[in-house]
C-alpha cells in the first residue's frame, strides 16, 4: 500500500538567491508570477528540527508552472534541513509534497513504516501544518502538507488560468 496517493502537491527548491531563482525559473519554465513571502518565522513553539525545538527564518517564493506548482526556499537564519542542504550540497531540489486525505494518519503510518520525521511544524491562524520524511539512501525530502480550506484557495488562486 502507497503512503501517498494522487498528484505531487509541489516541488521545492533550496536557493541561495531567491530573486535570481525566481528570474531562472521565470525565463526557462514560463512562472508567470511568483507569491513572494519574505521572511517567514517557524519557532520554537509550532517547530522542530531533528527532533528538537527549531527557530529560523526563510524566504519563500510560490509560483506555477501549468499545474505544478513550485516552491523556492532561500535560507536566512538558524539551522534546519534547508541550511543542511546548502552546505552539504548547494542549491537544488529539496523535496516534493503531497497533501494527503489525513494527515495524522499518514504520519502515523510513516512512522509504522520506519520513516523519521526530520523537520515539522504548523503555522498558527494559517491552517497549514508541515511534516519531511527523511529521503534515506535515495536522497531528498517528502513533505506531507496539511492544508485550511483557506490555505487550499489561496493556493488554487495562484494557478495560473
Amino acid at each position: 500500500m502507497s503512503l501517498v496517493t494522487g498528484p505531487i502537491f509541489q516541488v521545492c527548491w533550496v536557493v541561495e538567491d531567491l530573486a535570481t531563482a525566481e528570474r531562472h525559473f521565470a525565463d526557462q519554465f514560463g512562472v508567470a508570477k511568483w507569491l513572494r513571502l519574505p521572511n517567514v518565522h517557524s519557532g520554537p513553539d509550532h517547530c522542530t528540527y531533528r527532533g528538537e525545538p527549531a527557530d529560523y527564518v526563510v524566504h519563500v517564493s510560490l509560483g506555477y508552472a501549468g499545474g505544478q506548482q513550485l516552491e523556492l526556499i532561500e535560507p536566512v537564519s538558524g539551522r534546519n534541513l534547508y541550511v543542511e542542504q546548502l552546505e552539504r550540497s548547494g542549491p537544488g531540489v529539496h523535496h516534493v509534497a503531497w497533501v494527503p486525505d489525513d494527515f495524522e494518519a499518514t504520519l502515523a503510518e510513516a512512522a509504522r513504516r520506519g520513516l523519521p520525521v526530520v523537520q515539522q511544524g504548523r503555522f498558527e491562524g494559517v491552517g497549514m501544518e508541515f511534516a519531511y520524511l527523511e529521503g534515506g539512501r535515495l536522497g531528498g525530502y517528502v513533505e506531507l502538507m496539511k492544508l485550511s480550506e483557506e490555505m487550499r484557495a489561496m493556493f488554487d488562486s495562484l494557478v495560473p488560468e
